[in-house]
């Protein structure tokens, strides 16, 4: 039973022609780059050969956004957020105006 859990804290992702492991917790955000997905961790830039699409559908829906065609967050990881963009680490990642409210809602959640 505890397997089962540890392997949802990782997504596996095709990186430099190996198979890596990346911790959840780490993620900060990944971005898109062409035919691949960057992900920013804590300790390293992972640059996986997939869609954003695929790499949306792996992240657990209760902790990561897609806030921008090009951008799924950590929502652990925002410090502050505007109109048109969260701030991570002292990045500016944009967000496109429709996910705002999605955002906001969702954070409510977590205050609570």
């Amino acid at each position: 039973r505890n397997e089962i859990q540890e392997d949802k804290e990782f997504l596996m992702v095709r990186s430099h022609l190996k198979n890596k492991k990346v911790s959840l917790r780490e993620i900060k955000w990944v971005e898109a780059f062409g035919d691949y997905v960057k992900i920013i961790t804590d300790k390293e830039k992972v640059i996986a050969l997939s869609t954003m699409k695929s790499i949306s559908d792996k992240l657990p829906n209760d902790r990561f956004l897609r806030i921008h065609r090009s951008y799924i967050v950590n929502l652990n990881k925002i410090e502050k957020f505007g109109c048109t963009s969260v701030e991570i680490d002292e990045h500016q990642i944009p967000m496109s105006r429709k996910q705002k409210p999605k955002l906001e809602f969702i954070l409510e959640k977590f205050d609570s």
